[in-house]
């Protein structure tokens, strides 16, 4: 344990505790607020569709999101969904908003993330859905959509054709979150980042917490 705690000083790490689940709404809480903000200010969403899974962490998210959305666009037409199966989708997303969110992720394991994410993106593929797709931190970081777009053929080419594909990222050492136009590769399926929209220092706290949960 000692020559553990050596290692972590040289290299320049930490043996951070890990974050309790009060810790990780409040983490939620820092990120939803900036995203909400995305939404209203530099990617001027009219409306929006949130979609999520029924994970208390993805809801304190979502909710700080959405808090954040309408405290800047109060009069702007705002749907939520959670899912617990792919089979939710057809009967409680509507794509029916200008733009459609995907914060999926929290507790829930992997395999039902990419399960709900892929449903929701068949869909969309399905109804070619206009509007624009909005992928958070820790969906793309998993690669859920990308993982997506190289399975299937029908989701690979209607996500490489749009051009209204967002992502807000996290960058642990620069200090800074980031507002990308996200793109899919058409022959690969690869996740990408077509051009930085903008971006926004994380404070003090937030930092701290983002680091602690890597």
């Amino acid at each position: 344990m000692r020559l553990i705690a050596l290692l972590a000083l040289v290299l320049g790490f930490s043996l951070a505790q890990p974050l309790t689940l009060g810790e990780q709404y409040l983490l939620r809480g820092y990120t939803g607020n900036a995203m909400g903000k995305v939404w209203a200010g530099a990617l001027r969403f009219e409306g929006i569709e949130v979609v999520t899974n029924n994970s208390s962490i993805c809801a304190s998210m979502s909710g700080a999101a959405i808090a954040s959305y309408l405290e800047a666009r109060p009069t702007a037409q705002v749907a939520t969904v959670a899912l617990s199966t792919p089979d939710d989708v057809l009967r409680l997303v509507s794509f029916r908003q200008p733009a459609l969110a995907l914060i999926i992720g929290g507790q829930t394991d992997t395999e039902t993330n990419y399960a709900l994410t892929k449903a929701v993106l068949d869909e969309a593929a399905q109804r070619n859905y206009t509007g624009a797709i909005f992928i958070h931190v820790r969906t793309w970081g998993l690669g859920l959509v990308q993982r997506a777009a190289r399975e299937d053929a029908t989701v690979r080419r209607y996500l490489s054709g749009k051009n209204n594909l967002f992502a807000v990222l996290a960058d642990g050492n620069a200090g800074e979150v980031r507002v990308v136009q996200a793109s899919i590769d058409a022959t690969s399926g690869d996740q990408r980042v077509a051009q930085v929209l903008g971006t926004q220092k994380m404070g003090e706290a937030w930092l701290a917490l983002f680091r602690r949960s890597l």
